[in-house]
């Protein structure tokens, strides 16, 4: 269980480091083999239970009509995302990981 906590947190650490496999496993004195190995197996534990994030609304405060700033399209397993200018990169990057478990 230790093992595969260890692995989980890199992984999951890699994710946010926005590095290269190759250079993430370098920078962490880490084989790259068996890095891929638990990216794997971590990324088939994932997918086979899809997570949802809680769409939030704003709070109280004057109503502003602007332009939509995400539209998602959605077509026989196909999916396409326009974003606007003020789109959270935090919001869309949480989008495109569910969207790819489904």
């Amino acid at each position: 269980m230790a093992k595969k906590h260890y692995w989980r947190q890199h992984v999951a650490s890699w994710h946010e480091s926005n590095l290269s496999q190759v250079e993430y496993c370098r920078l962490n004195d880490l084989p790259i083999k068996n890095f891929g190995y638990w990216k794997r197996k971590e990324s088939k534990a994932v997918s086979a239970h899809p997570r949802f994030f809680p769409l939030v609304a704003a709070g109280p405060g004057p109503m502003v009509k602007r332009a939509s700033a995400l539209q998602l399209n959605i077509q026989e397993k196909r999916f396409s995302i326009e974003i606007g200018e003020d789109f959270s990169p935090i919001l869309l990057k949480r989008l495109i990981a569910t969207l790819e478990q489904l």
